[in-house]
């Protein structure tokens, strides 16, 4: 799967960015569609539309109001000439990628599971199931639809966010210089 990596160059000083970053983006917490509708109603509303986490050299943004597949910006950052260098791709938050592996393998076992017993019904003439031959279809039904939305969401979730790399433009005093597909 090929990713799309951008190369921004900054004019503020590589020691100043991340403090720039820090007071520009609104600290991770619980993710407002996680929170209870009764805790969004009384909540008061953060006027910072991208939240993330700042470390030494590295940083991860993504949009405030993004759902769980939204993509993230993981980026780092070095000295230049004259300002600072940040590179970064997009990807998946790593608690998504690890939920999504692990549904979409549970999905495929219980796909070849029904596949199986489907099958022992139709040869060996067991009474596992009832419809052995509407089985069949539907848990190779299952089988791509598993693959396809894992697929369909790795996709979604590795796509630029135009907003993000705006964002970025307008804090850190930022150009883009270039957008590449590169394979990880």
């Amino acid at each position: 799967m090929s990713r799309i990596s951008v190369v921004f160059y900054s004019t503020i000083a590589p020691n100043d960015l991340g403090d720039t970053l820090r007071r520009s983006i609104a600290p991770e917490g619980v993710p407002g569609y996680l929170q209870p509708w009764f805790v969004r109603l009384f909540r008061k509303a953060d006027s910072r539309p991208v939240c993330g986490a700042v470390d030494n050299n590295a940083f991860r943004l993504r949009r405030q109001n993004a759902g769980i597949y939204a993509p993230n910006l993981y980026a780092n950052w070095g000295p230049e000439y004259g300002g600072a260098r940040i590179e970064g791709h997009f990807d998946l938050a790593p608690v998504v990628k690890l939920s999504l592996r692990i549904s979409t393998v549970v999905m495929l076992a219980i796909a070849v599971l029904g596949i199986l017993l489907n099958v022992l019904d139709l040869a060996a003439g067991t009474h596992f199931t009832k419809g052995p031959a509407i089985g069949i279809v539907i848990s190779i039904v299952l089988v791509f639809f598993g693959l396809g939305f894992y697929l369909l969401t790795r996709k979604l979730g590795s796509r630029p966010d135009e907003s993000l790399l705006s964002f970025l433009e307008l804090t850190l005093a930022a150009s883009r210089v270039r957008e590449l597909q590169t394979k990880p």
